[in-house]
């Protein structure tokens, strides 16, 4: 499998509470080969360390020093200092249930070269392609693993393991994601996947729904400020300018595609709690049903008639159920 290390990165505001995550990582069921909490050398010295965190430095943690590529610090310096290693990236805020690096590790070994979350959003294109208002991408509450090679984009805050050579290698080009994509790791990492053609594995929500987040962690949270008038929308466009290549993927036909087995997909139309409104889960369920119509018939019936139970009267759904009842008939 090759080495894993755990990296993550904090800030002044939070030095005096990350030790609380680090104590949670090195108390995981799966020990991992190094621990790395990236700090601003800007910012920070080893001289103001919280003696709670400093303690925790043996041979599995070490603190260190880098430039300050603000929120890209959680992984762009590994990447750096350690091109052969898988890395698994945790937020500086959450208490890490014991057997989540577990669940990681063992979706690593299902599917080696997938980048692997434990939550994602789906990737919405509105008319002609552009992407839809950051604020409409479904937050995915699946109750089974989800993949897909495009149109799932892992979020971060519930950590997120990269096998090697998983991202362009650009990804840790400075001079470019701080100009385009300051503050945006998410979406410049999703970038950096899609143009390595890596898909995305997400893990059933049981395996995030009890992380702890730290009480008062939350008054300088980046995400406060980074989508302020959908700057994520506006970032990924900026991307898609630098490399056009990407917006290709994005306009493709099958950018929408999920990569499923039959286990998975009998699981799926029977799911409740996947999304969070009605809308949501009428639009999945129906784009499903288009992209299988030609593969699997029956199956896409049923996926359209998911569709119609939370959007009963529309008039797309409606029409190809008529259209699929007549094509079963005859075959």
């Amino acid at each position: 499998m090759g080495n894993i290390i755990i990296s993550l990165t904090s800030y002044a505001e939070r030095i005096n509470v990350v030790h609380l995550v680090i104590e949670s990582l090195k108390k995981q069921t799966y020990q991992v080969d190094k621990i790395i909490l990236w700090l601003d050398e800007t910012e920070l010295t080893r001289q103001q360390l919280p003696e709670q965190l400093a303690g925790l430095e043996d041979e599995l943690f070490e603190v260190r020093f880098c430039p300050n590529y603000k929120s890209y610090k959680k992984l762009v310096p590994t990447l750096v200092d350690f091109p052969d290693a898988n890395i698994i990236t945790f937020d500086d805020d959450i208490i890490i249930p014991a057997g989540t690096v577990q669940a990681f590790v063992d979706a690593h070994n299902a599917q080696p070269t997938a980048i692997i979350a434990s939550r994602g959003r789906v990737i919405k294109r509105g008319d002609k392609g552009a992407f839809s208002s950051y604020a409409e991408w479904p937050l995915l509450k699946n109750e089974t693993t989800l993949w897909a090679t495009f149109s799932i984009m892992p979020i971060g805050y519930g950590g997120v393991f990269y096998p090697v050579n998983s991202l362009h290698t650009d990804v840790v080009k400075f001079d470019v994601f701080s100009q385009i994509a300051q503050n945006a790791d998410d979406i410049w990492f999703k970038a950096m996947a899609m143009l390595k053609g890596t898909e995305t594995v997400l893990l059933a929500r049981k395996y995030s729904d009890k992380y702890k987040l730290i009480e008062n962690t939350q008054a300088t949270a980046l995400y406060l400020t980074t989508n302020v008038e959908d700057r994520n929308v506006d970032v990924f466009n900026a991307i898609l300018h630098a490399y056009p290549t990407l917006s290709d993927i994005i306009e493709s036909v099958d950018f929408m595609e999920i990569v499923a087995d039959g286990h998975y997909l009998a699981q799926a139309i029977n799911q409740p709690k996947l999304f969070d409104n009605a809308k949501e889960a009428a639009d999945f369920y129906r784009d499903c049903a288009l992209k299988m119509e030609s593969v699997d018939l029956r199956l896409a019936m049923s996926l359209m008639q998911k569709a119609r139970v939370y959007r009963p009267r529309g008039p797309m759904i409606l029409k190809k159920i008529a259209q699929y009842k007549s094509q079963l008939v005859k075959s």
